[in-house]
């Protein structure tokens, strides 16, 4: 992912002040949780974001995905949607325990239930899956390691393993967002300033995530929407963690013209359909 220059906490709290947010929850405008589709649907989905990101970052995809009749969640990690300061301070048991007691809510009350992750939630995902039941796994673009460049020298993790206690805050700001579709960068809600910390939070997910111990435990139906061309989450590690989980029905889509943020890109259509695909085909076995 491309990054601006570094910032000062004056600068987060400058943007903190500057934020539309709902007075009573915090939360940004754009960023809120969602629950789309019938109540009374027998077939339940949850879309887990990525880093530093929102719901927002599936487009309308759950929008779509609740027109079919399928009960839609769209939650929201806890340090997003906030403040970037909250995010600092998230760990990752805290991301993670908030998918297990989303999905844990939603198990009990729905007769299918299939869990969707991007980039940092698609490691969320993968956790999850190796530790409760569920009928669909939708891998979205995961994170398992940053994209190597050979101009890199070191890889991500490495550098930010050594600079996280030198530099807090990290400027990524919304026409750097990683979509080939120059024009939709600005409709990307993510936070414009990450703490460095967060990174380091991020990376032991990945790294949980893409032990086999882990990917040895999911059995359901599994898809894996994958851009050849991201430069944020690479695939290669991708096809190798997918390629270890031992489900009977996985299947794995490589798209060609997407950057990381598959829904707002050039392949979002594709992405869509194989997406509706998939939920037909789990949803085709409820009674």
């Amino acid at each position: 992912m491309i990054i601006g220059p570094l910032g000062s906490e004056k600068d987060v709290r400058r943007y903190d002040r500057s934020t539309p947010r709902n007075p009573e929850t915090g939360i940004i405008v754009g960023a809120e949780p969602r629950d789309l589709g019938p109540e009374d649907a027998s077939c339940a989905i949850l879309f887990v974001h990525g880093f530093s990101g929102t719901g927002n970052n599936y487009h309308d995809l759950p929008d779509r995905v609740a027109d079919t009749g399928w009960r839609t969640r769209v939650m929201l990690l806890p340090g997003h949607g906030t403040s970037p300061f909250t995010f600092e301070t998230t760990t990752a048991d805290e991301l993670l325990s908030a998918v297990i007691q989303e999905l844990r809510a939603m198990r009990d009350r729905y007769e299918k239930l299939v869990l969707v992750g991007h980039s940092m939630g698609g490691a969320l995902a993968t956790l999850a899956a190796s530790q409760m039941p569920l009928d669909g796994l939708i891998l979205a673009a995961p994170y398992y390691n940053v994209t190597f460049k050979w101009y890199y020298v070191l890889t991500a993790e490495q550098w930010a393993k050594m600079l996280s206690p030198l530099i807090r805050w990290i400027h990524a700001p919304a026409e750097n967002q990683p979509v080939n579709r120059r024009e939709v960068r600005t409709q990307i809600l993510s936070y414009p300033w990450i703490p460095t910390r967060a990174f380091l939070t991020a990376m032991s997910l990945a790294e949980r995530a893409r032990q086999l111990e882990t990917l040895h435990r999911i059995y359901c139906p599994t898809l894996l929407i994958h851009s050849t061309k991201d430069n944020v989450t690479s695939p290669e590690t991708a096809a190798k963690a997918f390629a270890e989980i031992p489900s009977a029905n996985k299947r794995a889509i490589w798209i060609e013209h997407s950057d990381h943020i598959i829904f707002w890109d050039y392949d979002r259509e594709q992405v869509a359909e194989e997406t509706l695909a998939f939920l037909k085909q789990v949803g085709s076995t409820a009674s």
